[in-house]
């Protein structure tokens, strides 16, 4: 039997949706939060799906290199591509669609897959874990939501 284990992180982020018609157009930020489930058998050793401190191993890194204080944008938005007379922005990420909490949610999902999709060795080769995403919930604020499900 299968049993996930959720986790919880934040940071903030900025983006600017092009092809959005309302104050969303503008450049503006966020206070995220990410909802992370895992699932795998419960070990019979340590009774644990998988360690929540390894599982913030991870997903930390990911965050404060890949989301944290960073602006993403749209790559065809000419707004914020760099040229002669205006300089790259510190953190931005050319995003290869309108960077809305669903593509960013179907994102992380696509990299956590890489990551949990296979074996792990949890105890030095003695102990290895097949674990599943189950879902990727990005919160925009404390009321919006996008979750990519595995089923």
């Amino acid at each position: 039997m299968k049993v996930s284990i959720t986790r919880e992180y934040a940071w903030e982020m900025g983006h600017a949706l092009m092809k959005h018609e309302g104050k969303c157009y503008n450049a503006h930020g966020h206070n995220y939060k990410l909802e992370v489930e895992v699932s795998g058998a419960v070990n019979q050793i340590d009774g644990m799906v998988w360690d929540f401190g390894l599982l913030d191993e991870a997903i930390k890194p990911f965050i404060a290199t890949e989301l944290d204080h960073k602006f993403f944008y749209n790559v065809e938005d000419l707004r914020f591509v760099p040229t002669d007379s205006i300089y790259p922005i510190d953190g931005a990420f050319a995003f290869d669609k309108e960077p809305t909490a669903e593509n960013l949610a179907l994102w992380i999902w696509q990299r956590l897959i890489g990551y949990f999709g296979h074996l792990y060795d949890y105890q030095k080769g003695s102990n290895l874990r097949e674990l599943e995403v189950e879902s990727v919930t990005i919160y925009e604020t404390d009321k919006s939501r996008a979750t990519v499900r595995r089923s």
